[in-house]
Parts: C-alpha cells; sequence; structure tokens
C-alpha cells in the first residue's frame, strides 16, 4: 500500500517528518487515509482540520518504510534540476523510470529512435508510446536528463544496456524485467551491480567484463517457462567463460498466478518432461517448484518478489 505515491505526497509525508506538519491537499490518497484512520499515525491539527500532524509511532515507520526512498528520489531531481516537474504529480514508477533512464542516459542518448518508441520501451506501466507525448512535464523532465532537445524522426530498434554501477560490487544480479532497476538502493544494500538483459537480449553478457565474472552472478526472472529458457541460455554462455552462475529462488510463491493471466504468454508444455528444459540446468529445490508451477499451471512474476531476500538466501546457500 505504500508504493507509487506520488512526489506531492513523499514530499508531504517528509514534511510530516521533519516539520511536524502539512497542509498539503493529500488527506483523500488511501494510503494517507489509511495512516490517519487505520493506524493512528497521522491526526489533524487542533482546531484546522486542513493541517495534518504526526502521532506517536509516525517517526519510526517513516523511517523504517519511507525515508530512504524519498531521498533517493531528492537527490536525483536536484542533480537534474527537475524538482519542478516533479511536483506536477509525478508518482513513484515515473520517479523510479527516470532514475533509470539517468543511470545510463550517455548509452540511451546515443541510440534515440523516437518519443513514442522510447516511451513504449521505458512506460509499459502507464499506456506505453503515447505516455509521454501526454505528459509535457515529464517529457521536458527527460530531455533535461537525456540533455536533449528533440528525438530523432526515424524509427529503429536497438538493444540498450542498462545498469545500475557498484564501486566495489560482490556480484551482479541480470535481471529479466526492469522493476528492480528502477530501486538503485538495492544495488547499494546488496553491493551488487543489477543489469537488465530483457527477454532474449542476452548477447549484452558479452559486455561483462571478465574480471568481473570471478563474482557470484544471480539471475532474477520471471518463473515462466519463457523465463527459465532464457536463464538456460545465459547459463549455457556464462558457464563457458567460468562464472559462478545461479538462478535466484523466489520467494512470492504465495503469489503465483494462473499462467492464462491477462497479457501473460508463456504457456508450459505439459507433453514434455520438465516442459522441456533441462533437469541438468536445475537444483532439486528448483526442479521440484517448476514441477508444481506445471502441475497447477502457474507462473510467478519476477517483481513479486524480494529481490534483496533473494540474494541473502543465495549467498546463505551458496557461501563465497
Amino acid at each position: 500500500m505504500v508504493d507509487n505515491l506520488s512526489w506531492k505526497e513523499l514530499k508531504a509525508l517528509n514534511d510530516l517528518y521533519e516539520l511536524q506538519k502539512t497542509s498539503a491537499k493529500i488527506q483523500q490518497h488511501p494510503f494517507i487515509s489509511h495512516l490517519l484512520h487505520d493506524k493512528g499515525l497521522l491526526d489533524h491539527k487542533v482546531g484546522n482540520r486542513n493541517v495534518l500532524v504526526p502521532s506517536i509511532g509516525f517517526n519510526q515507520f517513516y523511517e523504517d518504510k519511507l525515508r530512504g526512498r524519498y531521498s533517493y528520489y531528492r537527490e536525483f531531481l536536484s542533480t537534474y534540476g527537475i524538482e519542478a516537474d516533479a511536483r506536477k504529480n509525478f508518482n513513484e514508477e515515473d520517479l523510479r523510470t527516470l532514475m533509470l533512464i539517468g543511470e545510463n542516459r550517455v548509452e540511451l542518448s546515443q541510440k534515440l529512435t523516437n518519443l513514442e518508441d522510447f516511451s513504449a520501451k521505458f512506460f509499459t506501466y502507464a499506456g506505453g508510446a503515447k505516455y509521454l507525448k501526454n505528459r509535457k512535464s515529464l517529457k521536458d523532465a527527460l530531455y533535461r536528463i537525456l540533455d536533449i532537445q528533440q528525438f530523432p524522426s526515424e524509427k529503429k530498434d536497438h538493444q540498450w544496456r542498462l545498469v545500475i554501477d557498484h564501486k566495489d560490487p560482490q556480484g551482479i544480479v541480470l535481471c529479466e524485467n526492469k522493476s528492480f532497476l528502477k530501486q538503485p538502493w538495492i544495488a547499494k544494500e546488496l553491493q551488487v551491480k543489477l543489469w537488465y538483459v530483457g527477454g532474449n537480449n542476452t548477447s549484452i553478457i558479452n559486455d561483462i567484463d571478465s574480471a568481473e565474472l570471478t563474482r557470484p552472478i544471480y539471475y532474477s526472472c520471471d518463473w515462466d517457462l519463457a523465463g527459465l529458457q532464457i536463464y538456460s541460455r545465459i547459463k549455457a554462455i556464462l558457464e563457458r567463460k567460468g562464472a559462478k552462475f545461479s538462478i535466484l529462488f523466489p520467494n512470492a510463491i504465495d503469489k503465483a498466478m494462473p499462467t492464462d493471466s491477462y497479457l501473460h504468454r508463456s504457456r508450459w508444455l505439459h507433453h514434455k518432461q520438465l516442459s522441456g528444459l533441462n533437469p541438468i540446468n536445475f537444483s532439486n529445490k528448483e526442479a521440484q517448484l517448476i514441477g508444481y508451477l506445471i502441475e497447477y499451471d502457474l507462473w510467478v512474476e519476477e517483481e513479486s518478489n524480494d529481490l534483496a531476500e533473494m540474494v541473502r538466501d543465495q549467498r546463505k546457500e551458496n557461501p563465497k
């Protein structure tokens, strides 16, 4: 319920923490209402119901749940001078997407196609191709981050190398989807680099420096047939290079969804053993989960997992 607040709401919650009050019009937001009416962490100022003040427990809640995220966002907006744009109702997903773009701005700016193509690739959560076109403030912020005046008009197909770096990485996490790369604090917390290898864009694995192949490399993916097939292909490539490579075991199995869920196209091959996957690529524990998912026609979406928890569990099972 904490996810995807707007910048205005995040700023107001930080004011409640630092200034002990806010007059921002945020009380109708379901999360704010929850803190006010259900959790009792907020209250109205005596004599003025338009002003919110913190109650006992709010400061600790804010430090545990929101302070770190807000600090990342604020530093990012300040770096590019786009906080004024963000006040025009950027939400957290917008901010995280812009942060991912900012981390990879050099790579992206060299291979721009057109606005619609860029929007479709990065803003799929909000309508794709038309999202940027209809959000002037977001588009202005994007232009400032990429240091451009406009997009080229020609339409080409490019594969981008998206990375969240770490100065002293203790490993690399290859991600099938972009979601975790939009949370750079995860890289800092785990001391890892995050790489986006979306879909079949596995060729960028060749860009991994040979020195980094000495560190553990983990794969985070959708646990469906397509995701596990890609993992198997990457495993073959990296093991030929001598890398220590393993798949992250999901911790959101209880959130598994039917394979025929909306917009999900990967289907298990019930007429083939382990859906045609090579058992040699999986441990007994992993194979048992795959068997369970096949039997009940389920899949586990990558984004439903807790990446930090998955990496910690993997490190416990396979210490250096």
